[in-house]
């Protein structure tokens, strides 16, 4: 049988199917040198092993340091003169203050047992374990033109707010930008 004119222009536009570069003399030669050849082994540069390690260092300074910022400030007490004259000005809050909720204090119920008492109520969940008091100071506006700066003045609540995160008084208030409530209440 014959083959057509076309038949044979495919034909020898298509390549061999097997690679003859291989088994002559001059392939066998250039590939057992490609494969032959060492290599150098991998090796970190230094200069990029001390790039990755001051990255590294750098990074868990500032997550250090946001950790101490957060959960590290220790709130001071506030002065007596600190707690609202009303006893019963003060409200309940869930960590981190969001949720609050208004109560009243039984006859010689501090807000603490107060909160904890109402706190299935306002919140629908179980009181927690620890509950602390904050009290909020309230920074003077400078009046323009003034020379004395004024007083700072203290809120008139009480804030009882759960303190799980942190179980004390001091991170808890400071938490919220708070001072710890004076004893008393």
């Amino acid at each position: 049988m014959k083959k057509g004119r076309t038949e044979e222009l495919v034909t020898g536009a298509r390549p061999d199917a097997r690679a003859a570069f291989t088994t002559s003399a001059q392939g066998e030669q250039l590939l057992a040198r490609i494969l032959d050849t060492p290599r150098p082994p991998y090796r970190r540069s230094r200069r990029k092993a001390a790039t990755v390690a001051a990255t590294l260092a750098v990074g868990v300074l500032f997550a250090g340091g946001a950790t101490a910022a957060i959960g590290g400030y220790r709130a001071p007490v506030a002065p007596p003169e600190a707690l609202p004259a009303d006893g019963e000005a003060f409200v309940c809050g869930t960590a981190g203050m969001r949720r609050m909720g208004e109560g009243a204090a039984r006859a010689g119920e501090t807000p603490v047992e107060a909160c904890r008492r109402m706190w299935d109520q306002m919140f629908g969940d179980v009181p927690p374990t620890h509950l602390y008091s904050c009290v909020q100071r309230i920074d003077p506006i400078p009046s323009p033109g003034g020379s004395a700066p004024a007083e700072p003045r203290w809120g008139k609540l009480v804030y009882v707010i759960d303190g799980q995160q942190f179980e004390n008084a001091p991170e808890t208030c400071g938490a919220v930008n708070m001072f710890v409530a004076p004893v008393g209440n």
